[in-house]
């Protein structure tokens, strides 16, 4: 497959202390989703980023900053995956707590987004982002939105399974690795 070369090692390397009944499992669920499932190298790296990101999980972070370069990102497209994992935290908290509150007496959020107008990763990669950070977030509202567009844009019901896979996998990875991650 494209850009793969080395996920296989790389997996083995990071999982190798981890040799539990949970961390075989976990480690075949992420080398799954990351180069048999439905979504190509390209698309999931910058996913893999910024979820790494968003849990401060360094080793999955370095991995996926390298996969990244291996799949033809620039530097600055790999500094955006990295920061909208910032973005979508801002958003998921913002909107979680408009959903929780059901009132509309708020107005506008009043937050600047820029980045979601022209990202440097394209609409598609930063929504495929997007909406896997909020799986992760747990924001119901802006799960829903990122999903609607994703949709329009012809991402079919396998693509967007992996990708909530995926946020539950990093999540579960990153437990695994706990204090040394």
């Amino acid at each position: 497959m494209e850009a793969t070369i080395g996920i296989d090692e790389s997996l083995d390397a990071l999982f190798a202390p981890f040799a539990s009944t949970v961390g075989r499992d976990t480690k075949m669920n992420l080398r799954r989703l990351l180069s048999e499932g439905n979504l190509s190298a390209r698309e999931a790296a910058p996913v893999l980023v910024s979820l790494a990101q968003s849990l401060n999980c360094e080793r999955l972070l370095e991995l996926g900053c390298a996969w990244m370069g291996q799949a033809g990102y620039s530097d600055s497209e790999i500094v955006e995956a990295r920061e909208s994992a910032a973005l979508m935290a801002m958003l998921n908290t913002y909107y979680s707590f408009r959903q929780k509150v059901d009132n509309d007496d708020y107005g506008a959020a009043g937050l600047r987004m820029t980045a979601l107008g022209k990202p440097q990763l394209g609409k598609v990669q930063f929504e495929m982002v997007a909406f896997s950070v909020s799986v992760l977030n747990g924001c119901q509202m802006c799960i829903t939105n990122h999903e609607r567009v994703l949709r329009e844009a012809g991402l079919g019901t396998e693509k967007l399974h992996d990708l909530a896979r995926l946020a539950a996998v990093v999540l579960a990875t990153h437990r695994i690795f706990g204090t040394r991650s």
